[in-house]
């Protein structure tokens, strides 16, 4: 080797050292807004980002709690990068509807079918009123997730379904809670509360751990009438929790009729195209691993993901679906 090929040799090694030291310096960092700690969500997300971010080195995810009606709020403001979403309140956000003040600029999809949830009414084993007798009740006790989770937000809506609110409900010697799930489970074994309004996954996480605790519980229905009102106002799903599926809160067999959501994971239309594509292909290809971190997400489906979304599907995402043969 001559000397002039030894020194093209060390210019080479030279520049592909200080390229790889680039490519090393240019990792995106991204956060991603799920729910409330111990739920779902949370569970999903980071199950999710662990498969991203072992495939694509380069990115970076920073999952923090989050809920269905602020995370739009903060993709919004710069805040996080991606959230986990709903249906109904994602387009809410972009047009600026209650209950959002303003219209919310730069949502898009990576597309849907991640995570359906169904309400969990949780009431104490010898409860024998309605839900709709319940929250009409100025002196119930009732638990829910935190404040600007869709939740927290539905049951507003609901107890204002039935004339009552979080202010008549502390007037009447009630209490409306809001905590983690872990929380919610210590406040109802221990008496705190008598009714924890969620929603989760099938099964999800705060209905087994109440189950497996000290106190008696079962699941009840939601009543028709407030299931239509919410459907018919705010696009709402209606559904089912299925017969068996928690052993011991559902005593009476049959299949639960609850309200349902649909969720979406948003991501702003300023993370780029490459990454998002990445990052959605990265899913599709894994989607076998999803029974793994929750059952829920063995319902995705990429056949079906991207279309009818409540917010445009990020071209990076469409690209992913278009490639990967999913969409015409």
């Amino acid at each position: 080797m001559t000397l002039f090929s030894r020194s093209l040799q060390g210019l080479a090694l030279g520049l592909g050292v200080m390229a790889g030291s680039a490519a090393m310096a240019e990792t995106t960092n991204l956060e991603w807004a799920s729910g409330s700690t111990g739920g779902s969500w949370f569970t999903i997300v980071t199950g999710l980002s662990n498969i991203i971010m072992e495939k694509n080195p380069d990115i970076a995810i920073r999952v923090v709690p989050g809920g269905g009606r602020d995370n739009p709020t903060m993709l919004d403001g710069g805040i996080s990068q991606m959230g986990m979403g709903i249906d109904f309140l994602a387009a809410a956000a972009a047009k600026g509807e209650e209950p959002y003040t303003k219209a919310h600029v730069g949502l898009t999809s990576m597309g849907g079918t991640w995570a359906p949830a169904e309400f969990h009414i949780i009431v104490d084993a010898a409860e024998t009123r309605t839900l709709g007798e319940i929250l009409a009740d100025p002196a119930v006790k009732v638990g829910t997730s935190p404040k600007a989770t869709s939740e927290e937000l539905t049951l507003q809506r609901a107890l204002a379904f039935y004339d009552n609110s979080a202010e008549k409900v502390s007037a009447g010697g009630g209490a409306v809670i809001n905590g983690t799930y872990t929380q919610l489970v210590s406040a109802f074994d221990d008496n705190q509360i008598n009714v924890i309004f969620g929603a989760g996954s099938v099964p999800t996480g705060i209905a087994l751990e109440i189950e497996n605790g000290r106190r008696p519980a079962k699941l009840i229905a939601m009543d028709a009438p407030l299931m239509d009102y919410l459907s018919a106002t705010y696009g709402y799903g209606k559904g089912v929790i299925p017969a068996g599926s928690y052993e011991k809160l559902q005593p009476e067999g049959g299949d639960i009729p609850v309200t349902t959501l649909e969720a979406l994971i948003l991501v702003h239309e300023s993370v780029s195209e490459d990454v998002v594509y990445r990052m959605t292909k990265t899913l599709i290809e894994n989607r076998d691993r999803f029974g793994n971190i929750y059952k829920v997400l063995t319902k995705y489906d990429p056949a079906i993901a991207w279309q009818n979304q409540p917010v445009p599907l990020h071209p990076g995402a469409e690209k992913a679906y278009k490639e990967l043969g999913f969409m015409k």
